[in-house]
């Protein structure tokens, strides 16, 4: 198992400090709680008494300097971003019309470029235009937490609160459908009546609108009580 773990800026400032004192490797390394063979190593690969700014300082400066020199955003400048709302907003210029016009009319020395800020949500972002962002309802992906319900068919009434005379087949107009499935688009839906056996069929199309049509047409003209569902 490998226990070597890299020295931090302020370890190796202190490792530069130490030896322009004249400290021996053993102490520094016991200074910074530090192997003896790091301390050295990191000695020897140029850690100079000469150097007066250290490590920290001149890592910092670079991170600025690195912040400094990035490509400012366009719509950044308060003036050009008025403009370009004026342009948008009052006389509804699209972003291909604010690109095509020179610079000069858009601000001075300051020429827009469609592709790195006159693009959907970045200038509505930047212009804070109403009605901007994703319609409807945001994909939530594998951290979904409603309840899937696409392809599954909502029940209003459960089995267990069908009356007793349907359950023990003593009352008429107690009605049980079921449909049988064939090869290709058609289906036969049944109607039974539970308490006399009386069948009713009707061959239709097997879609939930087909069955539902059939299913009315069956009963239309004969009295009906309850409809379970086979």
């Amino acid at each position: 198992m490998c226990h070597y773990t890299h020295l931090s800026l302020q370890e190796k400032d202190c490792i530069a400090t130490l030896h322009a004192e004249g400290s021996s490797i053993a102490y520094i390394a016991a200074e910074i709680s530090a192997r003896t063979a790091a301390a050295s190593a990191t000695r020897s690969r140029g850690t100079h008494a000469t150097d007066a700014l250290g490590h920290a300082l001149p890592k910092r400066r670079a991170d600025e300097r690195r912040r400094r020199c990035r490509a400012k955003r366009r719509l950044s400048d308060p003036a050009l971003t008025q403009k370009v709302r004026l342009l948008i907003m009052d006389r509804h210029w699209s972003p291909d019309e604010i690109d095509d016009i020179s610079g000069s009319r858009v601000a001075a020395g300051a020429p827009l470029s469609l592709p790195t800020i006159l693009t959907g949500r970045s200038i509505a972002a930047a212009l804070d235009l109403s009605g901007s962002g994703p319609q409807g309802q945001v994909r939530c992906h594998l951290r979904r937490k409603r309840p899937e319900t696409r392809g599954k068919i909502k029940i209003l009434h459960t089995v267990d609160e069908r009356p007793e005379q349907a359950d023990e087949r003593s009352r008429l107009s107690e009605w049980a459908d079921d449909t049988l499935v064939a090869a290709g688009p058609m289906c036969l839906l049944v109607l039974a009546d539970r308490a006399v056996r009386l069948l009713a069929a009707r061959r239709c199309h097997h879609n939930s609108g087909s069955v539902s049509k059939a299913a009315f047409g069956l009963l239309q003209g004969r009295p009906l009580k309850t409809l379970t569902s086979g």
